[in-house]
């Protein structure tokens, strides 16, 4: 994978995938200026996350479709 930080969020915040399906956190770190602390969030505890976070909360649907969402696997919606 190409090293860029990833998707600025803002404030100095970034967010990447990793070829595992792994999401990279790089955040400003209090420790002074140009400082970083990064996290590394397995693609299950990213699922999670997303879930805990939308409308619904976290269930076990909702963690399930987050999963497959970020696994690429999730069946588009369909209209009409």
């Amino acid at each position: 994978m190409t090293d860029t930080p990833g998707f600025h969020a803002r404030d100095n915040w970034f967010f990447r995938r990793e070829d595992d399906g792994s999401v990279r956190i790089l955040a400003p770190d209090s420790t002074g200026p140009g400082a970083h602390q990064v996290v590394t969030l397995d693609a299950s505890t990213w699922a999670s996350v997303v879930a805990s976070v939308s409308s619904e909360g976290e269930t076990s649907e909702t963690f399930q479709a987050a999963r497959r969402f970020h696994d690429g696997t999730a069946e588009p919606e369909r209209t009409g």
